[in-house]
């Protein structure tokens, strides 16, 4: 009989903010999530290409480049463009949603995040 192993799922947490960065982290472990964290958006692409993340959870409003130059660069690399991106933003209005879909994140969790649905909202951007 084979066993079956079932694979960690590998988040890449793009957040400038130290105290948001390690509280996405912890969330993310807690939930059995394999967790890189970036502290910025410069070297994202290269760990990408390097790690293969199953899912990116992005910070918007970040020093340099910007969460939505960011995706814009994501989704114009081939290599990369099919990797789910998720914003957690504090950018909520509608206008602000519209935004963030037409720029190219898969969805987005509004900060303050609560632990379980933040959690859950990951998960559901995850193949099963």
């Amino acid at each position: 009989m084979l066993d079956t192993v079932e694979k960690t799922r590998t988040i890449l947490v793009v957040e400038d903010n130290v105290l948001m960065r390690k509280l996405f982290v912890r969330c993310l472990e807690e939930g059995g999530f394999t967790v890189v964290e970036a502290s910025d958006a410069t070297s994202v692409l290269g760990l990408m290409r390097d790690m293969a993340p199953d899912l990116v959870v992005m910070d918007i409003v970040m020093p340099g480049l910007s969460g939505l130059e960011l995706i814009r660069q994501i989704r114009a690399d081939a290599a990369l463009a099919a990797t789910p991106v998720l914003a957690v933003t504090n950018l909520a209005t509608p206008a602000d949603k519209r935004r963030l879909a037409d720029a190219g994140f898969d969805g987005h969790v509004s900060k303050p995040i609560k632990p379980k649905e933040f959690q859950a909202a990951v998960a559901s951007f995850l193949p099963a």
